[in-house]
């Protein structure tokens, strides 16, 4: 029995075998996967649809998988490469032209630099005279100020400056003991009362004394730099003016001679300008000029109202000495 079951099972065999020789071959369906040349069509598109190339079907894979983002940093990285040399073209203008304007405005810069007095004295002074009184610490300072500003003027203010010179020493001498005084006035009143003084006829030295006399200095600088704002009367005769109107009636016979003497050495406006502008005479220019004519005329203008309230303080208390020295 077991015999003829083997005998069974190699008959079926034999005829399987014969059935799959005689039957037409099918081709491999894996074909493509297996070429070497992936540049070559495949034969047919998997998917359906037109035939493409391999190359084109990773490109196409390589798409899928990349993210937007990375797409959109690609396709800038493109742009701006494209864009650098016209960009570069674009940068370098605007440096030409930021540079032609720092050349163009290099003198003006040089000249607000240089000229730091002078807006020093134009800032001091802006905060002297307040609700129509003078604020004494202030006064001192803002003279100090003008006492450096007029020796950097030259030889010419000389004289002038020295005399500021030492009645500022004067006034400042009792401020210091009494800064409490803020004001002008308060000050001057300390000081009467003190009884060191002989009516009008005003002791020497003292802080009175001192005030006195920088006023009239400062009144006749405002009646100089008045004449330098214009180009239509020369400092010399300019300072003798206000020489004469100012100084010259209290001063004697040999004052005076020095003070006149002194004020015939005063140079031509310009060299004026150029002192005050910290520039030498051939630096000067227009733009330079009209900066210092329009800090002297603020200077003047805020000097105007002062110089009033600082006479009518003396002359409330009685303090108007008008005596020649």
């Amino acid at each position: 029995m077991h015999q003829v079951n083997i005998s069974i099972l190699l008959l079926l065999c034999s005829i399987n075998g014969c059935i799959s020789s005689t039957a037409p071959s099918r081709p491999s369906t894996t074909f493509p996967y297996y070429q070497h040349d992936t540049d070559k069509p495949l034969p047919y598109n998997l998917r359906g649809g037109s035939t493409v190339s391999a190359t084109k079907l990773k490109q196409k894979r390589r798409q899928r998988k990349r993210p937007q983002l990375i797409q959109n940093v690609h396709q800038i990285t493109i742009q701006l490469h494209h864009n650098t040399e016209q960009q570069l073209k674009q940068l370098q203008s605007q440096i030409d032209e930021e540079w032609a304007k720092f050349l163009t405005n290099l003198p003006k810069l040089q000249f607000k630099q240089s000229n730091s007095k002078l807006d020093a004295v134009c800032h001091s002074f802006s905060s002297v005279y307040a609700n129509s009184r003078i604020d004494m610490a202030s006064l001192l300072k803002a003279c100090r100020a003008h006492l450096s500003l007029m020796k950097s003027a030259g030889s010419s203010l000389k004289l002038v400056a020295k005399d500021l010179e030492s009645n500022l020493n004067k006034a400042e001498k009792l401020y210091n003991s009494h800064p409490e005084c803020h004001h002008l006035s308060s000050l001057l009143e300390l000081e009467r009362e003190m009884n060191i003084h002989n009516g009008s006829v005003l002791k020497d030295p003292s802080a009175a004394m001192g005030l006195l006399w920088i006023r009239r200095s400062l009144s006749f600088q405002s009646d100089l730099y008045s004449s330098l704002l214009t180009k239509s009367i020369h400092p010399r005769e300019a300072a003798m003016m206000a020489y004469n109107k100012h100084l010259k009636p209290y001063h004697g016979w040999a004052l005076g001679k020095l003070f006149s003497a002194s004020l015939t050495q005063m140079p031509e406006r310009e060299a004026f300008i150029a002192k005050f502008g910290g520039v030498g005479v051939d630096e000067l220019n227009e733009a330079s000029d009209r900066e210092v004519v329009k800090k002297l005329r603020s200077l003047v203008e805020s000097w105007d109202p002062m110089l009033d309230c600082w006479k009518e303080d003396f002359d409330r208390l009685g303090l108007e000495d008008i005596r020649r020295v």
